[in-house]
């Protein structure tokens, strides 16, 4: 009996130390880490006392300790016993047995009694803890909250915004369409226009060089028609001053030849009267004889005198001819001069042209240079004011758009400045929860220790009670509290809920500090932002799209309007361009004309033929049989001038190609012969008409037709048919033929 109680009696002495050790330590359970170890320092200091105290209450106490102590091993010794024990205390008496359960009940219901205090501070304690942070995440929620309405403010008026920015979008498209299709359509008509007014500036440029070229052509014959009819005026008027002192000496001889002859008539006269009177009288044959010779003298001179005189009036009848034409050819002269005055006027003016052109050049050369320095490229004086008109459009429409977009970039200024200021009060803010924040998680980190010290030491009590029962059990198994056990498990449960609870609000303000997830709606105006940003970039586009189409545009009016002006300056200009009169446009208009009136004509025709006409009756209009007729006529006249130009130009062809053929033949030797199928015959000049070399240009072959003449050239052929040179072939067998020739040999 006295082996087992012997055994637990070291513990039950150690016991009363360590279990009395919570009573003092939970009485600052907040103060730092290790109040834990303090407080277990202090309870085995003050343990001492309620020991001495319980061991005053029974008398024998301290020989019971002592008796025990001796018997017993030192705590902090090894756990188990070493050697059994061989001699046993004599047994304790049951009243102080009983005078110790009572102080060690007294001391473990002290103990239960600060564990019980300990755990009602600490569930004190967590509960303001729990109000404080229920009250904290309110407070965030209420802010949280009216965040999120100034945020679905926010999302109303951007969604207000959006759905004016798309309407206003939407009614920017329609109109941007319209002026598309509209700078569409004028573009199609402006390019048509300026196609147009392309080919007539082309066409003039083209009548210009045309008539440069007719009036440098003009010059040049003008130049040498004058020369030469200044050669054949000064010819001419050598010619006609010596024909003119001809006629003079010829006038003054036939004057002198006229006056002789007079003076001979009257002396014929007087002869004759004397004749008569010889006859009369008939005084002497001799006189008479001597008259007749004298009568027949002067009728030979006198047939002289008419055979000059007839000589003379030719000549004059010439002379007056000559005289006429000198007097036609003073008249060319002067229209020659006048041509030559006006070919002066344009040489005049073709100077000063080419003055102007050469001041031109040097202009343009110096803006070349200009433009190569400045790295510009333009092609003509067009493209340089095209260039500066669009410049000037674009200089208008930035400053229309600097003019639009300043009280914007004030606006945004302002609302800069604004969202700074926010930025700052936000960031303010931000440290300040910043600072809110660290010092809550540093309180929430010390309470976090403390909290953990306190279940520790909540789960050290717990092991030291179950120990205290299992010892209550063994020791007073009678005597065991019931009630005591009951409240006990009543308060570890009503500790293990609060636990639950303090857990559970965590958990909440946990959640409460974690960022909710975006919501649909968060989603949702995610889209509706990126769908805004899309439709402003696609307007921003649309806008640049419309400024370029509306620069293009004042472009192109910009030159139509200086095509109109030019056309009105080719209009109203005061220049005569000369033509001929029967020039081919003249021509060609005057048929135009004609054709036209004989059409109206004809269609009036039918239409009274169609309003006045009979059943049965099958007439045809005389306009159009006129018409008809004309075109009949018309077309014989084009196919007869067809015909007699294909006449002429084969006449010409035949004396080309025999000029051709002769000058071949002289400077080659050979005899060319191009027959109807496509082929030429090659005669060479030392031999006959079989001695000839045929060649086919469609086949790209040649014949020979003469076998001794193809046995003559056969090497030829082989030498140089395989080198594809038929001409140095040619000259080969012409060169040989001309050695067999006795010619050759002579020489």
């Amino acid at each position: 009996m006295s082996a087992p109680q012997s055994e637990p009696r070291p513990e039950r002495r150690a016991r009363p130390q360590i279990f009395s050790t919570p009573g003092p330590a939970i009485r600052k359970p907040f103060s730092t880490p290790g109040s834990v170890s303090n407080g277990v320092r202090k309870s085995t200091r003050l343990g001492t006392p309620t020991r001495s105290a319980a061991s005053r209450t029974g008398s024998g106490a301290g020989s019971l300790a002592s008796i025990a102590s001796r018997g017993s091993p030192a705590p902090g010794a090894s756990g188990a016993p070493t050697t059994p024990r061989t001699q046993h205390p004599p047994p304790v008496p049951m009243t102080t047995r009983k005078i110790l359960a009572a102080a060690r009940q007294e001391q473990q219901n002290e103990a239960i009694r600060g564990n019980l205090k300990s755990v009602t501070y600490e569930l004190q304690t967590l509960k303001e803890e729990r109000q404080l942070e229920k009250e904290l995440w309110e407070r965030e929620k209420r802010e949280f909250e009216k965040r999120l309405e100034e945020a679905g403010k926010r999302c109303d008026l951007l969604e207000a915004d959006k759905r004016f920015l798309f309407e206003k979008q939407k009614e920017t498209g329609e109109k941007l369409l319209k002026l598309k299709e509209e700078t569409g359509e004028q573009k199609v008509e402006l390019e048509k226009q300026v196609r147009r007014l392309k080919s007539e500036n082309d066409q003039l440029k083209d009548e210009v060089r045309d008539a440069q070229e007719e009036i440098e052509g003009e010059g040049r014959s003008g130049r040498r028609l004058r020369d030469e009819f200044q050669g054949r005026i000064t010819l001419l008027e050598q010619n006609n001053v010596a024909l003119k002192e001809e006629l003079e000496a010829k006038t003054k001889m036939l004057e002198e030849v006229q006056e002789k002859l007079k003076t001979k008539d009257t002396e014929v006269e007087e002869l004759e009267v004397e004749m008569l009177k010889v006859r009369a009288d008939a005084a002497d044959s001799g006189t008479a004889k001597l008259l007749k010779k004298e009568l027949s003298e002067q009728v030979n001179h006198i047939k002289t005198l008419e055979s000059t005189n007839r000589k003379q009036n030719a000549e004059l009848k010439t002379l007056r001819e000559t005289n006429r034409s000198l007097e036609l050819v003073e008249e060319e002269k002067r229209s020659l001069e006048g041509k030559v005055k006006v070919m002066d006027e344009l040489r005049e003016a073709l100077s000063t042209a080419e003055l102007r052109i050469s001041v031109l050049q040097d202009e343009k050369n110096a803006w070349e240079s200009y433009f190569q320095s400045e790295g510009l490229e333009f092609d003509s004086p067009q493209s340089l004011a095209r260039a500066l008109v669009v410049e000037r459009v674009e200089k208008v429409g930035l400053l229309d758009k600097v003019g639009r977009l300043g009280p914007e970039v004030i606006e945004k200024e302002n609302m800069i400045r604004e969202l700074e200021l926010e930025t700052r009060s936000l960031t303010e803010e931000l440290v300040k929860l910043k600072e809110a924040t660290s010092q809550d998680s540093r309180a929430r980190a010390r309470l976090e220790r403390q909290k953990n010290s306190a279940l520790s030491e909540a789960e050290f009590l717990r092991e030291q009670l179950k120990s205290y029962q299992a010892e209550e059990n063994i020791y007073n198994k009678a005597e065991v509290d019931e009630q005591k056990n009951a409240r006990i498990e009543e308060l570890e449960s009503l500790l293990e809920q609060y636990k639950a609870e303090v857990d559970e609000l965590k958990e909440a303000v946990a959640k409460a500090n974690v960022p909710e997830t975006p919501s649909k709606k968060r989603s949702w105006d995610e889209k509706d932002d990126e769908r805004l940003g899309e439709l402003t970039r696609r307007n921003r586009q649309l806008q640049e799209d419309l400024e370029q189409l509306q620069r293009r545009d004042t472009v192109l009016n910009k030159e139509i309007d200086a095509l109109k002006h030019r056309i009105a300056s080719m209009e109203g200009t005061s220049t005569r361009i000369l033509q001929l009169k029967n020039n081919p446009t003249a021509q060609e208009q005057a048929i135009k004309v004609a054709t036209l009136n004989a059409l109206k004509e004809e269609n009036a025709a039918l239409m009274a033929q169609i309003e006045g006409r009979e059943e049965g009756v099958k007439m045809v209009p005389y306009a159009s049989l006129v018409n008809c007729r004309s075109e009949v006529k018309a077309v014989e006249k084009v196919v007869a001038e067809r015909e007699k130009r294909i006449m002429r130009l084969r006449e010409i062809y035949s004396t080309k190609a025999l000029e051709f053929r002769e000058a071949v033949y002289s400077l080659l030797g050979y005899k060319l012969d191009f027959m109807p199928n496509g082929k030429v015959k090659a005669t060479h000049m030392f031999g006959n008409d079989s001695h000839c070399i045929e060649f086919d240009g469609e086949t790209g072959t040649m014949k020979v037709a003469n076998k001794r003449f193809q046995q003559e050239i056969k090497d030829q052929f082989n030498f140089w048919l395989p080198r594809k040179t038929i001409p140095c072939m040619l000259a080969s067998i012409l060169l040989e033929q001309y050695e067999k020739t006795t010619r050759a040999q002579n020489m």
